[in-house]
């Protein structure tokens, strides 16, 4: 039997075809590039998923999947297979810039700043940009993205254990939120500057305007070479002139776009139109 072959990324070779249909389906979907070395994992969240639905193994449940048996398990299964680890304040000189340099620019004292968090997760980072500008005295709309909508419902939900407020500070705990009887909630006046969207990094983005921000951080890097690619150029599209794009420690930006998204600090870059 020849073992299938991950669309873009044909060095990863799965010896079991199973594996290497789910790992095409979310491909195809998501984007992201699941190779071998994933096995173990898929096998311990696909169990869950197959038990969920009845099936007997993995190989009814491919069947069913291929079949349209469960219209509906594409979103969960996506949930099941992305990664979603994020904590408050994560690289803490993000928010720091935001205060800092951001915040302190002559265009936040007539509107708000335009801030997308794409691949917000289960919203700790939008919810601390929002914090962060609650600090500043200044105004945000924030757009959160994720393409998990059961990570969404949680991020909407912002409810958070008390462990997952460790290394915030007490001050920042007192701004952002208010304590309650299932956990930490963030307040009110924190939530009302975030909204929640379901959205596919690599289908049609639907924004009217540009950002002053965006937020993309440790997403990216689960893409092959060709999508990263287009999505770098996209986000110099949806940026404002001047606007700061963020990304993660283990991404980094193409040589050949290094003129339009200029260095300004460790992994903060700003789009300076060719």
């Amino acid at each position: 039997m020849v073992a299938h072959v991950i669309p873009g990324n044909a060095d990863k070779r799965f010896a079991d075809p199973l594996y290497s249909r789910i790992a095409e389906l979310i491909y195809r979907e998501a984007g992201i590039v699941l190779g071998p070395e994933k096995v173990s994992m898929m096998n311990a969240r696909l169990n869950k998923r197959i038990v969920t639905n009845g099936c007997a193994d993995l190989a009814e449940y491919v069947r069913r999947l291929d079949g349209g048996e469960l219209p509906s398990e594409h979103d969960f299964l996506i949930s099941a297979l992305t990664t979603n680890f994020t904590h408050f304040f994560r690289e803490g000189h993000h928010f720091d810039f935001l205060r800092q340099v951001v915040f302190q620019e002559p265009f936040v004292t007539v509107r708000s700043a335009q801030i997308w968090s794409a691949g917000c997760s289960s919203g700790q980072e939008p919810y601390s940009a929002a914090i962060t500008a609650q600090q500043a005295g200044c105004r945000a709309t924030i757009t959160a993205t994720d393409i998990d909508q059961t990570i969404l419902a949680q991020a909407s939900a912002a409810t958070y254990r008390e462990s997952e407020l460790s290394g915030v500070s007490p001050e920042l705990v007192n701004l952002g939120f208010a304590r309650t009887p299932a956990g930490y909630q963030v307040t009110r006046k924190i939530r009302e500057m975030v909204t929640f969207q379901h959205l596919n990094l690599h289908a049609a983005w639907p924004f009217d305007t540009k950002f002053d921000v965006i937020f993309c951080r440790n997403v990216i890097i689960y893409f092959d070479a060709a999508a990263q690619m287009r999505l770098w150029e996209k986000f110099c599209r949806q940026l404002r002139p001047g606007g700061w794009l963020f990304i993660g420690h283990s991404e980094s930006i193409p040589d050949h776009l290094r003129d339009r998204l200029r260095p300004v600090r460790h992994t903060i870059y700003q789009y300076i139109p060719a």
